[in-house]
C-alpha cells in the first residue's frame, strides 16, 4: 500500500521516465515509473475507399441487368450463370464488411502514418503533425476470422483523439501498437519536456517546438568545453580549450555522460541531447549503445541528436537510422545543421561554420 510517507520507488524497466501525482485522502504521492520506449517504427493507416455495401448492391445490379438482356436474348444457361455470379459477389462482398471494424461516429477518415514521435496526417498531400502531447486517447478496434481453427485478426481500425477532433484509420491484420496504447500519457510527457542546457538537467535551454535549437545546442556544448566549470562537470583532463579536441575522453567523463543520456527523471530539464552531441563531439564510441537507445524516443530532439550521434561515431545507418526520419517533427534548420554535424571532422569547435580549434 502507498502511503503519504512511502518512498516512490521507480519501476526497473529499460525505458523513460513517467511522473505522476497519486491525490490520496493522506495527501498526494508522487509516482515514478520508467516506461518502455516505442516498438513500432512506422504504422501505415489509410481511410475507408469506399462503402463496401454501396459496391456490391451495384455489382449485383449491374450483373442483374446483364442477365435479363442476355435472358431476353435467349441465353438462358449464360444469364443464370451471371445471376449465380452476381450472387457470389455480392455475398462476398458482405462478408468482407461484416469483417471491418465500424468507424466511431464523429470520426473523419484520413490517411496517417504513427511514428515513435507522433502521427504524421495526411502525409503524402498536406502533411500535419501531432505530437504526442496533442494526443489525448488512442484506440484500437479489431475483427477476428478463424483460420485453420485459429482466431486471426483480419482488420483493425485505429481511432485518434485530440482536443478538437476525431480521426480515424484502417489497416489490414493486426497493428503493433499496445505499447502506444500503455504508455500514451508517459510518451506525452517526456515529449514534453524542455531541453537542458547542461549536463545536470537543470538550466532549460528550449523545446524544440516553438523554435529552432540545434543552434543553441552545440553552443551549450561548445561553452561547456570552454570554461573550467564544464572541464569539472565533465572531468575532462588539463589542457585548455585550444587543445580540447586533442583530449579522448577518461573513463570518469564516458560515466558523466552514460549517467546524463539515462536521463535523470528528476530534474527539471532533459541533458540528453546536450549530451549525445558530447559523446558525438569527444568520440565516445562506448556510448554507442546508449545512442542507439535514444533513437526511438517519444522526444523528437532527443531522437534526433541520438541518431545523429550514433552515426557521427560509426553506428550503422540500418540500426541508427537517419534525421529524414523524425523530420517532420523538427525545424528543417535543426535537419541540416544535424546533417553537417554528422559529417563534421572530430573537433570540439561545435558552433555551424565555426573555424576548427
Amino acid at each position: 500500500m502507498v502511503g503519504a510517507g512511502a518512498p516512490a520507488h521507480p519501476v526497473a524497466r529499460g525505458g523513460a521516465w513517467w511522473r505522476g501525482s497519486l491525490d490520496l485522502s493522506s495527501g498526494v504521492v508522487t509516482v515514478l515509473r520508467k516506461l518502455p520506449p516505442p516498438d513500432f517504427r512506422y504504422v501505415w493507416l489509410h481511410p475507408e475507399p469506399g462503402s463496401t455495401g454501396a459496391l456490391a448492391a451495384a455489382g449485383t445490379a449491374g450483373l442483374a441487368g446483364a442477365s435479363a438482356a442476355v435472358w431476353s436474348a435467349g441465353s438462358h444457361a449464360l444469364s443464370l450463370g451471371l445471376i449465380a455470379m452476381g450472387s457470389a459477389l455480392g455475398l462476398l462482398a458482405l462478408v468482407r464488411a461484416e469483417h471491418r471494424p465500424p468507424i466511431q461516429r464523429g470520426a473523419r477518415e484520413v490517411t496517417m502514418a504513427i511514428v515513435p514521435w507522433g502521427i504524421v496526417v495526411d502525409p503524402d498531400t498536406e502533411p500535419r503533425v501531432l505530437r504526442w502531447p496533442a494526443v489525448k486517447q488512442v484506440n484500437v478496434d479489431v475483427s477476428h476470422t478463424m483460420r485453420g481453427g485459429t482466431p486471426a485478426v483480419v482488420s483493425s481500425v485505429v481511432t485518434v483523439h485530440t482536443e478538437r477532433e476525431v480521426l480515424a484509420g484502417r489497416a489490414a491484420g493486426a497493428v503493433d501498437l499496445e505499447r502506444l496504447l500503455a504508455n500514451l500519457e508517459g510518451y506525452a510527457q517526456e515529449a514534453s519536456r524542455p531541453v537542458a542546457a547542461d549536463v545536470e538537467g537543470l538550466t532549460v535551454l528550449g523545446d524544440g517546438v516553438t523554435e529552432p535549437i540545434a543552434v543553441a545546442l552545440l553552443q551549450a556544448a561548445d561553452g561547456i568545453c570552454a570554461t573550467s566549470r564544464g572541464d569539472a562537470q565533465l572531468a575532462l583532463p588539463g589542457g585548455g580549450y585550444r587543445t580540447a579536441a586533442a583530449r579522448a575522453a577518461a573513463p570518469e567523463t564516458i560515466a558523466v555522460l552514460r549517467s546524463a543520456l539515462s536521463w535523470s527523471y528528476d530534474c527539471p530539464a532533459d541533458p540528453r541531447p546536450l549530451a549525445a552531441i558530447l559523446a558525438g563531439a569527444f568520440g565516445a564510441v562506448e556510448l554507442v549503445p546508449e545512442l542507439l537507445r535514444l533513437a526511438s524516443s517519444p522526444h523528437p530532439v532527443v531522437a534526433a541528436f541520438g541518431k545523429a550521434a550514433a552515426l557521427r561515431l560509426g553506428a550503422p545507418p540500418n540500426r541508427a537510422g537517419s534525421l529524414d526520419e523524425v523530420a517532420a517533427f523538427l525545424f528543417e534548420e535543426d535537419v541540416e545543421i544535424g546533417k553537417r554535424w554528422i559529417a563534421s571532422g572530430p573537433t570540439l569547435c561545435l558552433r555551424p561554420r565555426a573555424q576548427a580549434c
